[in-house]
């Protein structure tokens, strides 16, 4: 009996930590999103690119609002994979387990592309020096064919399978149906845009790529939100 009622606990926990990872993962979407890029827009844009002379001529460190939004983003989704990986039955968590080493490369990626965002570019332009030019030019992801995109493309396309192969945690009811859908979409999805990265160099800062931007953080609002539904739903059953 209370090994029975100390698992309904443990349980009960773990869900409510997939449900907090979930909420950190929205939070991050609309902190390096929609809320980042309205204030950057509104205070201090970035023209388009035209070169590392007039890139560090117009920079200003609000532009770094989205790269720090982008660190809660980073921590929510290793987070969540992490979360979900525990509640993996017996005869699936080989799966979730190369989940979590996906995660944690995609994590590698994305927090070296936002730290040279946030720090070594930032040094580059505060005493700029036209010799430095092809260091900016390299690494500024206001430049859409520089290796920062690259960067931030694969290593959302490895988050991608990486939600591919953690949905198998899902699956009991419609609810967990479909957010293990949602799961497996947002990999089909993250890793076209990598695949589209190495085809077309430069296309998210297009009109397209701004369009696909947009549809993938409505995405993974909706893929948390089911999350939270899911996991609110598992915790009333156990309750």
């Amino acid at each position: 009996m209370w090994r029975s009622i100390l698992g309904e606990a443990h349980e009960l926990r773990a869900e409510r930590t997939v449900a907090q990872a979930a909420l950190a993962v929205i939070a991050g979407i609309l902190l390096s999103g929609p809320l980042a890029l309205l204030t950057v827009a509104l205070v201090h844009p970035q023209p388009p690119w035209q070169g590392p002379a007039r890139f560090a001529a117009e920079f200003h460190v609000v532009q770094l609002l989205p790269y720090l939004g982008g660190f809660v983003l980073v921590g929510g989704c290793v987070a969540l994979v992490a979360t979900l990986c525990a509640l993996a039955p017996p005869e699936r968590r080989g799966r979730a387990g190369v989940a979590l080493a996906l995660a944690a490369a995609f994590a590698a990626l994305i927090l070296l592309n936002y730290v040279l965002q946030a720090a070594f570019v930032p040094a580059l332009v505060s005493e700029y020096r036209p010799e430095d030019n092809a260091l900016i030019a390299a690494f500024t992801m206001s430049n859409p064919r520089s290796l920062a995109w690259a960067l931030e493309m694969w290593g959302y396309g490895v988050l991608g399978v990486a939600t591919w192969a953690v949905a198998v945690v899902f699956g009991a009811t419609r609810l967990e149906r479909a957010t293990a859908a949602a799961f497996r979409a947002n990999g089909v999805v993250s890793v076209a845009g990598a695949l589209a990265t190495a085809l077309w160099p430069g296309w998210e800062l297009t009109v397209a790529g701004g369009v696909a931007f947009g549809s993938w953080n409505l995405l993974v609002i909706v893929m948390a939100a089911l999350v939270i539904a899911a996991m609110g739903r598992r915790s009333r059953a156990v309750a």
